[in-house]
């Protein structure tokens, strides 16, 4: 049975953020991609639900690894690249598809990241009363 129009599209898109995750447009494309396979996820054939709920899995899979590689090889990455790498994690957010535990685990990694940038200069008490509402946030969960 050949693919939707949109299933299509929302690979294309995938593909293309992809190969452009640390851009903006990268960014825009990954939204797209996966309000793309929300969408069939919510209204297509069963077959094309299936193949949308593994594509998403994959791509968040793959991009949650290859954030949480620049992390862990770089400690100093700087705090716009990690606000971008948050919003990239956030946008799987919007998927309807279960995700990877590493995708949670990972956002709560870069804002973890992103407090010690933040806190930088400020006095040591703030710091950890920030790193304490983000643990108490992730037991929540």
């Amino acid at each position: 049975m050949p693919e939707s129009r949109e299933l299509k599209a929302a690979r294309r898109f995938l593909a293309e953020a992809e190969d452009e995750l640390a851009s903006q447009d990268g960014l825009a494309r990954l939204t797209e991609g996966l309000r793309g396979l929300d969408g069939v996820i919510e209204a297509g054939a069963a077959a094309e639900v299936k193949t949308a709920r593994n594509l998403a899995a994959s791509y968040a899979s793959r991009v949650c690894a290859r954030i949480r590689s620049l992390l862990d090889r770089d400690a100093q990455l700087p705090e716009p690249e990690l606000e971008h790498y948050f919003k990239v994690v956030l946008a799987f957010d919007q998927m309807s598809a279960s995700l990877p535990p590493e995708a949670a685990e990972l956002k709560v990694a870069v804002v973890r990241a992103l407090i010690e940038r933040y806190y930088e200069g400020h006095p040591p008490e703030r710091k950890r009363a920030a790193l304490a509402e983000l643990a108490n946030l992730g037991r929540e969960r």
